[in-house]
């Protein structure tokens, strides 16, 4: 029995198309609540950023790929990057600027922009943060990095700085830095040890690089239909599109609606 279902956010449960949840998810999710199944969000996005989810009351989210998670309206876990490689990748920021998001527990900076940075927060309906030095952060913890290389790019110039830290990509053109044996998963994990839930009576749902863990960690993990390749491999199910409502396709193949 399905007790608990994470959600990644976009892609998954919001369309890049409307940057909402579409009307049949949205109802399904109350449907789900009415059942008393525990509703999660998992995402690389910290809950400060969050501002597409329709008003409806998840009780709690797996933030930047597990590194911070709130249960509750509280936090129950925070594991920031390693300082020596948090403050690499402000000096490689900042020496080369390139555009880079820096995430504390409570505050969000960046410190330059493009023209395709700010076309790509507009796909995503992503919040612009306040733009500043990042040079200020390199005494204190950080969270995550979200920096704007290609694979080509991340591999010779992002790589060679990360020692305790790895990188997990759901775009071509950025990806996050997160602490090294941090991710979804691992998130969850904490989440559902405080309900007594098991692994096996929870379901994920994702599309990108950075859900692989968790769609392998649930007991039954969905890829959406518009997922890489490489993560519908992972997945127990793959369901139509985000566009094609298909969460709703899923919980109804499952019989969980």
């Amino acid at each position: 029995m399905i007790k608990a279902i994470f959600f990644d956010i976009d892609g998954t449960l919001v369309s890049f198309k409307t940057h909402e949840i579409s009307k049949a998810t949205l109802e399904a999710l109350y449907a789900l609540r009415e059942k008393g199944v525990k509703l999660f969000i998992a995402s690389g996005r910290h809950l400060l950023i969050m501002d597409n989810l329709s008003g409806f009351p998840f009780d709690g989210y797996v933030c930047m790929n597990g590194s911070l998670v709130f249960d509750r309206g509280k936090v129950i876990y925070s594991h920031p990057l390693d300082q020596a490689d948090a403050a690499s990748v402000i000096d490689l920021a900042e020496t080369g600027q390139i555009p880079c998001v820096l995430f504390t527990e409570k505050n969000v900076a960046m410190n330059c922009r493009t023209e395709r940075t700010e076309q790509l927060f507009r796909m995503i309906r992503l919040p612009e943060p306040e733009y500043a030095s990042l040079m200020p952060y390199k005494s204190g913890p950080v969270s995550q990095f979200t920096i704007f290389l290609d694979q080509e790019r991340e591999d010779a110039l992002l790589a060679p700085a990360l020692k305790h830290s790895v990188t997990t990509r759901w775009h071509p053109e950025f990806t996050d830095i997160v602490p090294e044996n941090i991710s979804k998963a691992e998130g969850i994990s904490r989440v559902i040890a405080g309900y007594g839930i098991g692994r096996e009576e929870v379901m994920a749902f994702g599309d990108g690089g950075n859900d692989v863990e968790m769609i392998e960690y649930a007991g039954i993990g969905v890829a959406m239909g518009n997922a890489l390749p490489d993560v519908r491999k992972h997945a127990d199910y793959v369901t139509s599109t985000v566009d094609e409502d298909g969460i709703v396709a899923a919980l109804r193949h499952f019989r969980i609606l």
